[in-house]
């Protein structure tokens, strides 16, 4: 599938709108390259990086949405320091996006059980492990529960893994828009103060 930013160069608003756009339509298209993102946090002054699965986008609140294991690294990370970016490339329109902002967690509350509720059984499956992310192991092993190695769980053992689920909501304030010609790269710039203000930048 051919995905072409839209733009006049003459309205740099336009890009912000087509990013939107793009961000929304990568929930729903599993093979658009702006589903998987790097996810950005900080830990004791050094930058962490990882590849997440964009879940949601509000673009009224400026918000992305990613899942993650509740005792993974990144939460400690984010309780430690809220701010992240996020950084996403399409190499078909040759553009690449990085969002700025702060994000929270959210494992107990209503938003976080609406999340699960929408979700599969097979990504319910992969919140349903023996051990913590990152623990150490002797070997190459999964770290599903044996009786869920070839099946789906149940609803009973489903609740399992919502104690281990949790939402991370990020909140953009700063977005950064890169596309790579051959005849000059165009770039542009978004700042939220109580509104979006855009201007074209030298790449």
């Amino acid at each position: 599938m051919t995905r072409q930013f839209e733009f006049n160069p003459a309205k740099v608003s336009t890009i912000l709108d087509e990013t939107w756009q793009h961000l929304t339509s990568a929930i729903e298209t599993e093979t658009h390259p702006w589903r998987l993102g790097q996810l950005a946090t900080a830990a004791e002054g050094r930058p962490r990086v990882r590849t997440v699965v964009l879940r949601d986008v509000q673009p009224e609140s400026r918000e992305l949405i990613c899942y993650t294991d509740r005792r993974s690294d990144k939460v400690s990370e984010l309780e430690e320091s809220p701010w992240i970016e996020w950084v996403t490339y399409d190499p078909i329109t040759r553009v690449q996006i990085r969002l700025r902002g702060s994000a929270t967690i959210h494992s107990d509350a209503a938003r976080a059980a609406q999340h699960w509720q929408d979700s599969s059984p097979e990504h319910r499956r992969g919140y349903i492990t023996v051990s913590a992310p990152g623990t150490k192991v002797d070997s190459a092993v999964s770290n599903l529960p044996d009786y869920l190695f070839d099946r789906l769980p149940n609803d009973e053992e489903a609740q399992l893994g919502f104690e281990n689920f949790a939402v991370i909501v990020c909140r953009i304030e700063h977005l950064d828009w890169l596309q790579l010609r051959r005849n000059g790269h165009l770039a542009a710039q978004f700042l939220w103060t109580d509104k979006w203000e855009g201007h074209w930048k030298y790449a």
